[in-house]
């Protein structure tokens, strides 16, 4: 693990919600690629990778493809 990600992993829960609350209204406009995401969230683009990682973990989010060398992803229909 790289030791960016590891100072995720100490972030307080409600924080850790509102970024993936912020990163889901986005995606709500349809698929798009990490820096597309961070670019729209203000978020730094190791952060929008982590908290995409437990997004895709939880069944929110899935790969819909690739984009300029960066993987698309998509809400996940429920």
């Amino acid at each position: 693990m790289s030791r960016m990600f590891a100072q995720y992993f100490t972030q307080k829960r409600g924080d850790v919600r509102k970024q993936r609350k912020a990163i889901e209204d986005f995606l709500k406009g349809g698929p798009a690629a990490v820096s597309k995401i961070a670019e729209a969230t203000k978020f730094e683009t190791d952060l929008v990778v982590w908290n995409l990682m437990g997004m895709l973990r939880w069944g929110q989010v899935e790969v819909a493809g690739e984009e300029e060398h960066e993987l698309v992803y998509v809400l996940k229909e429920v």
